[in-house]
């Protein structure tokens, strides 16, 4: 069995990331002091610095002046993550997970994108490109594309675990609607550079377009991926109760 070492700031962010998520700390609760998390992970201030930024940058905590470092709200684990796609097995899987930003930039795109996002043909947009790994294996390549968003907000935060929540803390973007359409494609040269794969491999595709409740569209995502371990769940929801299909 491969054993995987964590950093030490990856150890903390992890221990407070998953008290966060199964409630151990709830929205509005005032997280311990870092000299209390000296005391607690036995470590300098570097790592406990270093894993609070990373948990401000992903939007799970706000770190307020005179008060210290408050749990905002859980957006993640909230009904999107039971109701999309991959993100069931993500709770499953934290542990062995990361995402690592590749670029942050201004591109102009294909009309196709464009028409998604509703603005003219050649709208400059800033596009975010991202691989999400399992066991350090890649395993989604995912390019995000916004209008008129904070660019240096993104490079700031490095890599981002989850872009939805960063977008909603942090980029303030408010997600409602969600449109996805799933195809089949095969890895060109690439998706086989990123995704570490042959040429022509046969790859899960996703377009998806996420909208505010205006039903105006606030991103485009295209991702890829590339693995047999990672079905895609679909559940819905009556009354506010999950059914799985």
């Amino acid at each position: 069995m491969e054993i995987i070492k964590l950093t030490l700031t990856q150890q903390i962010f992890e221990d407070i990331y998953n008290k966060i998520k199964t409630g151990y700390y709830s929205v509005g609760d005032l997280l311990p002091t870092e000299y209390e998390m000296l005391e607690i992970y036995g470590v300098s201030r570097a790592p406990v610095r270093e894993a609070l930024k990373r948990l401000q940058n992903e939007g799970f905590i706000v770190r307020k002046a005179g008060v210290g470092s408050v749990v905002a709200e859980n957006t993640v684990f909230s009904r999107w993550a039971p109701m999309g796609g991959f993100s069931y097995h993500f709770r499953n899987k934290t542990s062995h997970i990361e995402c690592n930003t590749i670029d942050v930039s201004i591109a102009i795109v294909d009309k196709s994108i464009t028409d998604r996002l509703k603005v003219a043909e050649e709208t400059p947009l800033v596009q975010v490109t991202r691989v999400r790994k399992e066991n350090n294996i890649p395993m989604f390549l995912l390019k995000h594309y916004y209008v008129d968003v904070d660019m240096e907000k993104i490079k700031e935060a490095g890599d981002i675990l989850y872009m939805r929540q960063f977008a909603s803390q942090v980029l303030e973007i408010e997600f409602q609607y969600v449109d996805e359409e799933l195809m089949a494609c095969n890895a060109d040269l690439q998706l086989s550079h990123y995704l570490n794969t042959e040429v022509g491999k046969a790859l899960l595709k996703s377009k998806r377009i996420s909208y505010n409740s205006n039903y105006e569209p606030v991103e485009y995502v295209e991702y890829y991926v590339n693995t047999d371990n990672w079905p895609y769940k679909i559940l819905f929801s009556k009354d506010s109760k999950h059914l799985e299909l």
